[in-house]
């Protein structure tokens, strides 16, 4: 329990501590005894662990110190973990991405498309790097006919992506008509593939997971392609996400 304590960035004394404190109240004393943590240190971990809000302490002498909730100070110490580690996450994604461009390179986290070969590939991007959801937002300029040769292509790595248990939930135009792939794709899984009908003129985009999107820039003149993007970042997924799920839930 304490390595894992450890991996949500507690010290390796407060581990110990915060380790036993969850399940009893103990003096300092008692603490230094049971942890073997030297007396003259359990001060400091102690005060440690009270300015991140951990601990709590009783008003008898010697004060007793304790966790009020183990649920709640473990959920504390998940969500300081995430949003530390999306902090350096992102740092380091615009750090390479920098490095990237100053070379001439294609960067993973950000990726632009201008024409149809590269409309192609990235859209792609979402099928084959999908690992547990696709939330699909299809609008009303969307044409289905168009680009038939890049769409057979989408429809088979949707297909692989369900196969390997990948779940879509796709947002389709109501007079739109499904390609007969993907309407037989419904019925045969209607669980892992989910379609609903809504005219909207939202930006068309696939949220993927948890943590990227792919957007296009479209118009309804289909010869009018402004281009493609595929973008790594949670917050912008998130923000995406809410909408689509307002559109799915019928709250916009």
């Amino acid at each position: 329990m304490e390595q894992e304590l450890m991996s949500l960035g507690l010290g390796y004394y407060e581990s110990k501590a915060i380790n036993l404190l969850l399940s009893q109240k103990l003096n300092l004393r008692q603490i230094s005894d049971k942890t073997k943590i030297p007396f003259g240190k359990v001060y400091s971990v102690i005060k440690s662990l009270k300015e991140k809000e951990l601990i709590k302490e009783t008003n008898t002498r010697p004060k007793l110190i304790y966790v009020e909730n183990a649920s709640e100070i473990i959920s504390k110490l998940i969500k300081n973990k995430k949003e530390k580690d999306a902090k350096h996450e992102s740092k380091l994604k615009s750090f390479v991405t920098e490095i990237d461009k100053t070379k001439g390179n294609k960067t993973k986290f950000f990726e632009i498309g201008t024409n149809t070969q590269e409309n192609k590939l990235i859209q792609l991007r979402t099928f084959n790097e999908a690992e547990n959801e696709v939330l699909q937002i299809i609008n009303i300029y969307h044409k289905p006919k168009s680009n038939r040769n890049s769409k057979n292509i989408w429809e088979k790595s949707i297909i692989n992506a369900v196969k390997r248990g990948v779940i879509f939930k796709t947002i389709y135009p109501i007079k739109c008509e499904i390609p007969k792939t993907l309407e037989k794709l419904n019925k045969e899984h209607p669980d892992k593939f989910q379609i609903k009908k809504l005219d909207t003129d939202f930006t068309r985009c696939d949220i993927i997971d948890n943590d990227k999107i792919m957007i296009k820039i479209i118009h309804e003149d289909p010869l009018q392609f402004g281009g493609i993007l595929f973008i790594e970042d949670e917050k912008l997924n998130k923000n995406l996400r809410k909408i689509f799920y307002e559109l799915w839930n019928g709250n916009s």
